[in-house]
């Protein structure tokens, strides 16, 4: 499994697609702050005046905990649209190119190829959400002051991560299943908000991987039941889209090129 880890880790180095969701979410990480200290109290202060204006400054009294939340919440909804486009080809160009054809000539396995994206692409999505939330951390700490640790913010950019993994696995197994890295992106953003959509509506939420956001959100490192089900259902969701990507690999037609 090796050769196709080192693989996948020239992908991502020469697609330059990890870069492109590091910066995402490193600007959203440093415009949070800045828009909640600096921006916001000046269009309020433009527009109002007076006793108007002392009227709501408790909306621009920001604390770091509440730009930290602030930010969490806006980057996974905007961050979700650009990991399922920047994403989208993982498996479905692999399969529409033919680039697995001569791998599999020589003797890969479906196994190792699928887990290798897995890995390198887990690793990386899960360390991306965590360093910018650092990042996010430091800066809010310096414009707002530091409230809390470094240790709850560890805590919720992990959770964030293993959200981030269940995405992964969405895109990965829609690629393979529409061979088009377009309508895999989208079908990718159904099954994420659709789940959220649904859930919330039906009020069991914190029981599915958006439970995982809510969780992250509170800053407070624990291990409550509100927190091992939305893990383990997530874990679940992603071993079945695994082994759902594995079967459909293993009915494709090979020896042919992909339809265009």
């Amino acid at each position: 499994m090796r050769t196709e880890i080192i693989k996948e880790l020239r992908y991502a180095r020469r697609s330059g697609r990890v870069l492109i969701l590091f910066a995402s979410f490193l600007f959203f990480a440093l415009l949070t702050p800045v828009m909640l200290k600096v921006v916001l109290p000046m269009v309020l202060s433009g527009q109002l005046a007076g006793e108007a204006s002392q009227g709501i400054s408790g909306l621009t009294d920001m604390t770091q905990l509440d730009c930290i939340r602030n930010y969490m919440d806006d980057v996974l909804q905007i961050g979700t649209i650009i990991i399922a486009f920047t994403l989208c080809g993982l498996t479905a160009s692999e399969i529409r190119d033919n680039t697995w054809v001569l791998p599999l000539c020589a003797g890969k396995r479906f196994g190792r190829m699928v887990g290798a994206k897995l890995l390198v692409f887990g690793v990386l999505m899960v360390l991306i959400p965590i360093i910018a939330l650092l990042v996010d951390y430091g800066y809010s700490g310096f414009l707002f002051g530091f409230e809390i640790g470094v240790i709850p913010i560890l805590y919720g950019g992990l959770l964030q991560g293993i959200y981030v993994l269940f995405l992964l696995s969405c895109l990965i197994m829609w690629g393979v299943l529409l061979k088009r890295p377009i309508p895999a992106g989208f079908l990718t953003l159904v099954t994420a908000f659709g789940i959220h959509f649904i859930s919330s509506l039906l009020r069991f939420g914190k029981w599915t991987p958006s439970g995982l956001l809510v969780e992250a959100q509170k800053l407070m490192p624990s291990v409550t039941p509100s927190l091992l089900i939305p893990i383990a259902v997530t874990v679940l969701l992603i071993v079945f889209m695994t082994a759902l990507t594995l079967l459909r690999l293993r009915q494709l037609e090979w020896n042919a090129r992909a339809e265009r």
